[in-house]
């Protein structure tokens, strides 16, 4: 055993990955060789940082499992011994700082490809709280009449924009509720109607066209010339227009040919 061989098979005796023999040829060096004993201190600290770096990240189950199934980054062909003798930990050393520092950048990358991924363009996110704002099961603001609840939303937003406040009485649908949500770090308000015709729910933001999820069907309109974005999630049907710098969607479970014409119909060109 001499110190040139030594840096590889102390990671591997870090990580217990040596056989007997070679485990007892390296405890003989370690004992008559001071420098190969500091190694071994600097990489047992190595990796105590490195645990303990990865022990204060959270990531959610969902996410952590298709990390971790996905074989561009855990193949199916490479198996952990495999790694030994080509691992980065095996140069000297002074390169160790650095593998860290490339490893933690090349998880975070990891990590940030796949939130990037998985993040819903905001008229989906919208549509996730359908259900749950139907069901009471998230928090409402109420109001004694339509006007009260208008004007309470648009103070959630300094006024900036407000709710549209469509009169839906002849399809037997009333403003009952309201609520103000966060995604993506936009607030949307959201109008919530009840009556005979059922539940319906009427978003209102600050965007753009391009807010419309990418697989929705474009209608144009020309005689209020103006473009309708139709999509469904969950088996709720929802439509998208713009009236200047505000988006609005309009979500229900009636068929789509009728929400689409409500939305027509009620629709204000700008």
């Amino acid at each position: 055993m001499n110190c040139d061989k030594a840096p590889e098979l102390i990671t591997a005796f870090v990580d217990n990955e040596l056989d007997d023999a070679e485990r007892q040829d390296l405890e003989a060096h370690l004992r008559e060789c001071a420098g190969c004993r500091r190694a071994l201190e600097d990489e047992r600290d190595l990796k105590r940082e490195i645990r303990e770096f990865g022990a204060s990240l959270r990531a959610p189950a969902e996410l952590r499992e298709r990390i971790i199934s996905d074989r561009r980054i855990f193949p199916e062909n490479i198996k952990s011994g495999t790694w030994r003798r080509t691992s980065l930990w095996f140069r000297p050393a002074i390169w160790r700082p650095v593998a860290a520092v490339a490893l933690l950048f090349f998880f975070a990358f990891v990590v940030l490809h796949f939130l990037t991924d998985t993040k819903q363009p905001i008229a989906l996110a919208a549509l996730d709280t359908y259900t749950p704002l139907v069901r009471g099961e998230l928090p409402l603001i109420t109001a004694v009449n339509p006007q009260e609840l208008q004007q309470q939303l648009a103070r959630a937003v300094d006024s900036r924009f407000k709710p549209m406040g469509y009169d839906l009485e002849a399809m037997k649908l009333h403003p009952v509720a309201g609520a103000v949500h966060e995604v993506n770090g936009r607030k949307l308000l959201v109008a919530v109607y009840r009556g005979e015709g059922g539940s319906l729910l009427c978003y209102t933001f600050l965007g753009s066209e391009a807010d419309a999820p990418p697989h929705a069907a474009r209608f144009f309109d020309p005689d209020i010339k103006m473009n309708f974005y139709a999509f469904s999630q969950a088996g709720i049907n929802a439509i998208l227009h713009r009236e200047g710098d505000v988006i609005c969607i309009l979500a229900a479970e009636m068929p789509m040919d009728e929400l689409l014409a409500l939305v027509r119909s009620k629709a204000r060109p700008t």
